[in-house]
């Protein structure tokens, strides 16, 4: 799948187990990720204004928005090689794009403190790049986001491949921090949990209509959409700006 395309996104919380299944199921339709048989680690560090700007415009249904991630790649055995991205999500109307550009993992810490990194400044980048530093201008200069929380978790992907219009994905293992360190590949130094329950957050991202057996499948698994943000519910946990009391798991998935 073209992560680059317009794409509808659609948020399903599950137990573990049913998390499990679920999976299975998807893995006698779709092909796992090539080269990720097993899965990966993500790493992310979400940026966010001091009023925490992007975390109201989620909450309160803006829209049209947008949010600024670094994210890291990599296992330790070596089957998946480090990589590092920047990536501007961006929702309108219920419509979702991912515009990102890759760069080497040191250059990470010019964009943490608030600078555009030089390697993304090359004459001889893509004009997607040259779009993208223009928006990371406006938002991370501009507005002044700067790294909020890191987040940390596992995922399992399954791709319809380049030309395909489906990918779903099931994260779990969700942790974070907010003593903000260097990103690395498969760091594990993360001792918040994000959820006090372990579940599966699945994802599935198309363009164009949903598949008709991927419908017929929702209703035997009992997929009911559920929003749910790794960002915005770390910051209701732990963050002083916006904390509340955790977020009970069985109003997660209920």
């Amino acid at each position: 799948m073209d992560a680059t395309q317009d794409r509808r996104e659609f948020k399903f919380l599950l137990p573990a187990e049913e998390g499990e299944a679920f999976r299975a199921f998807i893995a006698t339709r779709i092909p796992v990720d090539r080269g990720a048989e097993n899965g990966y680690p993500v790493i992310s560090e979400y940026f966010d204004t001091e009023d925490r700007h992007s975390y109201w415009q989620k909450i309160m249904g803006s829209a049209n928005r947008r949010r600024v991630r670094s994210r890291v790649y990599g296992r330790p055995d070596g089957l998946i090689p480090p990589a590092a991205f920047i990536e501007i999500k961006h929702k309108c109307y219920e419509v979702g794009v991912k515009r990102r550009a890759a760069l080497p993992i040191e250059s990470l810490p010019e964009l943490s403190a608030g600078r555009i990194p030089e390697d993304l400044l090359r004459p001889d980048r893509p004009r997607s790049d040259r779009m993208l530093v223009e928006e990371l201008r406006d938002l991370i200069l501009t507005e002044g986001a700067r790294p909020v929380v890191q987040v940390r978790y596992d995922r399992m992907a399954y791709d319809s491949g380049k030309d395909g219009t489906i990918r779903v994905t099931f994260d779990t293992g969700l942790r974070c921090r907010f003593d903000l360190k260097t990103l690395t590949p498969d760091d594990r130094d993360f001792p918040l949990p994000v959820v006090d329950r372990e579940i599966a957050v699945v994802e599935v991202k198309t363009i164009g209509p949903v598949p008709i057996w991927l419908r017929n499948a929702a209703g035997e698994f009992q997929l009911h959409a559920r929003s749910m943000s790794k960002y915005c519910q770390s910051l209701e946990r732990y963050d002083g700006a916006v904390a509340r009391f955790p977020m009970d798991p069985a109003e997660l998935l209920s």
